[in-house]
């Protein structure tokens, strides 16, 4: 079964084996264990050339001076020299003090003045690779520490910083769409009340702590650690800077990751809570009270009261006036020409 395959897995793949290759150079260089070694140094001369050139860096296995033949390539000291030197063995002496050895480079014409005592031989070559050399000076170097570790390293701080944030803001957009999309509360799960058309909204930090069964940060939290690493940074930055070992850039690098986290935690934290304060003002309140007056509970059931009518009152059909299911008698009072006086319903 042939199995599709893309040009930006090949790309991907592609990628990372070149970026191991890369990487792996200076790992090795920086922990010569990693392949059983020692020591590693950078070479200086064009004394062990074509072999060794200079800019190539020779990782150095720590051995037994009974162990070294000739044609074994060793870096040693001489005297007080606290440079080290890579050389061929050319010869083993058997002498009172035990055995030496005599060096020579491979591009100089004679050997070299004196023996080598086996005490000051540091170990023999074991790799050799070429040209890296060259960019360990460099960083070694003011401008080259800043452009080849602390400008990489913020970059990537930065990366990932703004991966943080984006994951919050995309979490906080997607709880704040689940909330307007939700049916109103029971007055028992209520977090916020509404009076006279205001609204109050919780905060997003105590909200997020009263539904939460793990750890919780808290923007206070966050703010006291970004005011301890405040004042860290600059120290693990000299320290980096004067030493310049793996260790001090290595914590250097991982102070300042976690302090640009932390800002970008607070300034997301805050982007939240403005969002949801301005979505708390623009809904409409959720208990409005309806045009004809009637009052609303508040648990969102209206209870209508029947209007009051006035009663009508209308003639009635035998002159009197009919009010209601009653009726009321009009008797008018009429003189005759005799003078009587009667009543006429």
């Amino acid at each position: 079964m042939n199995l599709p395959v893309s040009l930006k897995t090949i790309a991907n793949v592609l990628g990372i084996v070149l970026l191991i290759a890369l990487v792996a150079p200076f790992v090795v260089y920086a922990v010569p264990g990693v392949v059983g070694a020692d020591h590693s140094f950078v070479v200086l001369t064009a004394s062990m050339t074509p072999a060794i050139a200079p800019g190539d860096v020779v990782i150095v296995a720590e051995r037994d001076p009974a162990t070294i033949v000739e044609g074994d390539v060793i870096t040693f000291v001489r005297g007080d020299n606290e440079v080290p030197v890579t050389h061929r063995v050319i010869d083993v002496v058997d002498g009172p003090g035990g055995v030496a050895f005599e060096t020579q480079g491979d591009a100089n014409g004679a050997p070299d003045a004196s023996l080598v005592p086996g005490a000051n031989v540091i170990g023999a070559v074991a790799i050799t690779i070429p040209y890296i050399g060259y960019v360990i000076q460099f960083v070694d170097s003011p401008v080259g520490f800043i452009a080849l570790v602390v400008v990489p390293f913020g970059l990537l701080a930065l990366s990932e910083v703004w991966s943080l944030y984006r994951a919050r803001s995309a979490t906080d957009a997607a709880d704040d769409d689940d909330v307007t999309d939700d049916e109103p509360a029971s007055e028992a799960g209520d977090a916020t009340a509404s009076s006279g058309g205001g609204a109050e909204v919780a905060s997003g930090t105590a909200a997020a702590a009263a539904g939460s069964d793990g750890i919780v940060v808290t923007d206070r939290t966050l703010q006291g650690a970004l005011g301890v690493l405040l004042v860290f940074a600059p120290y693990a930055a000299y320290v980096a800077y004067t030493l310049r070992t793996g260790l001090s850039v290595a914590v250097a690098t991982a102070t300042a990751i976690t302090m640009l986290a932390a800002v970008g935690l607070l300034l997301a934290g805050r982007r939240s809570a403005d969002t949801a304060v301005d979505a708390s003002a623009s809904r409409p309140d959720d208990d409005p009270t309806p045009e004809d007056g009637a009052p609303v509970t508040t648990t969102g059931a209206t209870v209508e009261e029947p209007a009051f009518e006035e009663p009508t009152i209308e003639p009635a059909p035998d002159g009197g006036v009919s009010e209601g299911d009653e009726q009321v008698e009009s008797n008018e009072r009429i003189e005759n020409d005799d003078g009587r006086i009667e009543e006429r319903p």
